[in-house]
């Protein structure tokens, strides 16, 4: 088969067509006649199925005279035992309702027992009383009424969960009940007496049960006298075939011939049949039985649980179909010559203009695409004014080397400009980055040790935080984070940063300051942005540090190894609601403690499994670094975070600031 194929690859390309020619006009005929075969097969076995059909219905039908014959009188007999359980039933309620002396079941229990007792005894009918809040306390006539309680309902529950779940009104309920290990069955009648009772008077059923079955077995007998085992003929070449199987797989229809093999389904295709017959699908299958194959069609009587199979051996129903099938190959090759012949005419001509097209197409790789007129001189040699395929490869071709020296250029000029806008965000970093102060280890902050950090989830990002010196005395900690991301949150954060430095450079309190920031975004926002914010100022002799939060993570205080939050919440974040006061809150800080200001970029983090850092972890860590300095303590919280995030992408912008307030 290599050795094939490497031969065919070495012939040249007008030796190629030919052979593909000579391939495909074969092909197609090969095609048609599988098509053909496949398809007369199937109008062949469609119309088998209409014969199979019709006889299948027609034993359906003979099943059907029997079996309601003997249901509609059953019936009648049925509905009158549920005449006599309803009226037993209403004998026992009047009774119940009789009001002498005492009220209730205690009054009239003695009539009711009677009543029942006569009812076992001269109808034998299998009355009790169900106690719903105590089931031992139920009453039974007979101590072996009580086994009815474990009985199966159609629902499939026992009667006496039955029972005690349902919600019973008159008039009363009928319904049928199974033993499970004898297969009795029994028909029951249940009424509501009061809160606690409920009355059941049932009736074995078993005689009409018995009836049923009978009736399979009488159904057989008379078939047996009517299906020949050779089937019958239903044209001088197609013969069809019928068999009943009963519930266990066995054919019992006709009576096998000696020597003869019995149809059997064994527990799986049984299984199958009754399923795909459920879902009113055919049940239609090959079957090999005496040595012949079958296509057979099977129908489940449902009633007597017997299988109805109808069959006709495969070779009678494909034989005319294989006859028509020959006549059309011989057809077919006739025309498969002709066709092959004019094939090779065409072939040449269209060789030709190929050759040249090829030659042509080669010389692509050597042109300089961004040049436009040496790109318009190439094309010209294609000849593009063909009307056929050839023409139609000249002008793709042509059209295809338009697109890649206009393309070529586009990426060229995209490039440039990607350049461009990297040097633009990378100017626009390191503007955002000056921003934010530095040097916060000054000797002016003393004795403050202070560290802020931020890392941004794009080139620039939308938190902010600042460290501010008021005073000899008090210092400001601004900290937030902008609702978006990117160059818009970074221009935001920059008249964010700008609004507080301007309104503490005028000596506003925190809350004053929150105010002005809230009043100048709401009025400059067109783009309907805010920022989560927290301001406090911290008076660096007595402690007293005063803050205003407008929607922002509570701070973290941490002292003699116990971890505390800032309570209180000023409001919402500044941008979102116009002319709000924002409140003031103090408290103080006590020395040697350890204030950690973040953003929601440190709690929300994800990681692979997309859980969130959390609160608790930041707690956790703010206590468990505490004795590091506040250098050591911001890369051991930033490094828990980056662990904890693994694989996952950072979502957010990360930004802390650590202030300790030594001794």
């Amino acid at each position: 088969m290599i050795k094939t194929l490497k031969s065919f690859s070495s012939l040249s390309f007008k030796s190629k067509l030919l052979a593909l020619i000579l391939v495909f006009a074969i092909l197609p005929i090969l095609v048609v006649v599988a098509v053909l075969y496949y398809t007369q097969t199937q109008a062949a076995l469609e119309k088998n199925h209409f014969y199979q059909t019709s006889n299948n219905i027609m034993f359906s039908e003979i099943f059907d005279s029997y079996y309601y014959r003997t249901v509609v009188s059953d019936m009648e007999v049925l509905n009158g035992r549920r005449v006599k359980l309803r009226l037993m039933s209403k004998a026992i309620l009047d009774a119940f309702s009789l009001n002498d002396e005492m009220s209730g079941f205690i009054g009239s229990s003695s009539i009711i027992r009677n009543i029942m007792f006569e009812s076992t005894r001269a109808s034998g009918l299998m009355p009790f009383i169900f106690d719903k809040k105590n089931p031992d306390n139920s009453y039974f006539v007979r101590a072996d009424y009580r086994r009815l309680l474990n009985f199966s309902t159609i629902l499939g529950l026992p009667l006496k969960d039955f029972l005690a779940q349902g919600s019973f009104h008159n008039p009363g309920t009928y319904h049928v009940l199974k033993d499970n290990i004898n297969k009795d069955v029994y028909l029951v009648n249940i009424t509501y007496m009061d809160e606690d009772r409920i009355l059941v008077v049932t009736e074995s059923q078993q005689d009409l049960e018995n009836d049923f079955k009978n009736v399979k077995g009488q159904i057989i007998d008379a078939l047996n006298n009517v299906i020949k085992p050779e089937g019958r003929a239903l044209s001088s070449n197609r013969r069809l075939l019928t068999f009943i199987v009963d519930s266990n797989g066995i054919q019992v229809a006709p009576v096998l011939k000696e020597g003869t093999e019995a149809l059997v389904f064994d527990q799986t295709m049984r299984s199958n049949i009754k399923s795909l017959f459920n879902q009113k699908r055919n049940v239609s299958f090959v079957k090999s039985l005496n040595g012949i194959d079958y296509q057979m069609m099977v129908s489940y009587y449902n009633q007597m649980g017997v299988y109805i199979v109808s069959a006709t051996p495969i070779s009678d129903i494909l034989r005319t179909q294989r006859d028509e099938t020959n006549k059309f190959i011989i057809i077919g090759g006739i025309v498969a010559s002709f066709a092959i012949l004019i094939a090779m005419i065409l072939v040449s001509d269209l060789v030709k203009p190929l050759s040249s097209v090829t030659h042509h197409t080669k010389d692509i790789a050597k042109l300089d695409l961004r040049d436009i007129i040496s790109v318009r001189r190439f094309i010209n040699r294609f000849d593009r004014q063909r009307n056929d395929e050839v023409g139609e490869i000249s002008k793709a071709i042509s059209k295809m080397i338009i697109n890649l020296s206009s393309n070529i250029c586009n990426l060229l000029e995209t490039q440039d400009r990607q350049r461009k806008i990297e040097g633009e965000l990378n100017t626009a970093k390191d503007i955002q980055l000056g921003i934010l102060p530095d040097n916060l280890d000054s000797q002016r902050f003393v004795p403050l040790k202070i560290k802020g950090k931020m890392i941004p989830a794009k080139e620039v990002g939308g938190d902010l935080y600042d460290v501010i010196e008021l005073d000899d005395d008090n210092v400001a900690f601004v900290i937030g984070d902008v609702s978006d991301k990117g160059v818009p949150a970074a221009l935001f954060m920059v008249m964010t940063v700008t609004i507080v430095r301007q309104c503490f450079s005028l000596k506003m309190s925190s809350a004053a300051v929150m105010n002005e920031v809230n009043k100048i975004l709401c009025t400059h926002n067109p783009n309907m942005m805010f920022v989560t914010l927290f301001l406090g100022v911290l008076n660096r002799k007595t402690g007293s540090f005063t803050y205003a939060n407008g929607g922002h993570c509570q701070p973290v205080i941490c002292h003699d190894n116990k971890v505390s939050v800032l309570e209180g919440l000023s409001g919402p974040a500044p941008g979102v609601a116009a002319g709000f006061e924002y409140k003031e809150f103090s408290s103080l800080i006590e020395r040697n403690s350890r204030i950690f200001l973040y953003t929601d970029g440190v709690s929300e983090a994800n990681n692979e499994a997309k859980e969130l850092f959390g609160e608790n972890r930041i707690y956790q860590n703010v206590n468990k670094f505490g004795a590091l300095d506040v250098k050591d303590f911001s890369e051991s919280m930033l490094n828990e975070i980056l662990s904890y995030r693994g694989a996952a992408p950072q979502s957010d912008d990360i930004t802390m600031l650590v202030v300790d307030y030594p001794q």
